[in-house]
């Protein structure tokens, strides 16, 4: 959990610098549905779904040129599922990641690649504490990497056609503590610069 501290506190560190050198308004903000797909815990084949929401905010640090700019992205997503695959039990998991975005631009679309790094936290749920013992929460590392596409419908406000994001976690399992989950999303994002 330290670990987890420190890494918390290095995003926020990182995000209030580049917001106080671009001010403290992102140049973009959006809200997207979110689909996941996760492997099943030890002992199942199938994977299973979770839907939920996501948002994230995007600051401009360093622009290329026009068309091309590299800045931090901060991502924060809740997903749930009631129950895994007939298990009984449920999923909630939250996840807080931040991490570099390259965004491009065209005339209309703005495709972006991201690597995000954080936590995430689950709950409700059975995550083994040791011996034979169950806890009904767990936390750990996130890794979020991904690539997305907007599509301006006009100066402020796109629409976020497709989001794509490749997320690890590293919550206890009786295995390997590794999960590989798939991310899909759409929504829109409102911007408060125009480039």
């Amino acid at each position: 959990m330290p670990k987890v501290c420190t890494l918390l506190a290095a995003l926020l560190w990182l995000t209030l610098s580049s917001a106080a050198q671009s001010s403290l308004l992102p140049d973009r903000v959006g809200l997207r549905y979110s689909e996941q797909v996760s492997n099943s815990p030890v002992g199942s084949s199938d994977c299973f779904a979770m839907q939920g929401a996501a948002a994230d905010a995007f600051w401009k640090i360093v622009p290329f040129s026009h068309a091309a700019n590299l800045g931090l992205a901060v991502d924060v997503a809740v997903e749930n599922t009631h129950n895994i695959n007939h298990a009984g039990y449920g999923l909630n998991l939250f996840s807080f990641a931040g991490g570099p975005r390259l965004r491009l631009s065209t005339h209309k679309l703005q495709p972006f690649a991201q690597a995000l790094f954080g936590v995430a936290h689950g709950w409700g749920s059975e995550f083994p504490s040791g011996g034979n013992t169950l806890t009904s929460s767990a936390s750990s590392f996130a890794l979020d990497l991904g690539a997305g596409t907007d599509y301006s419908l006009n100066k402020k406000l796109s629409l976020r056609v497709l989001q794509l994001d490749y997320s690890r976690t590293d919550l206890p399992n009786n295995a390997n503590d590794w999960q590989n989950n798939l991310r899909i999303g759409a929504g829109l994002t409102l911007s408060f610069s125009h480039y």
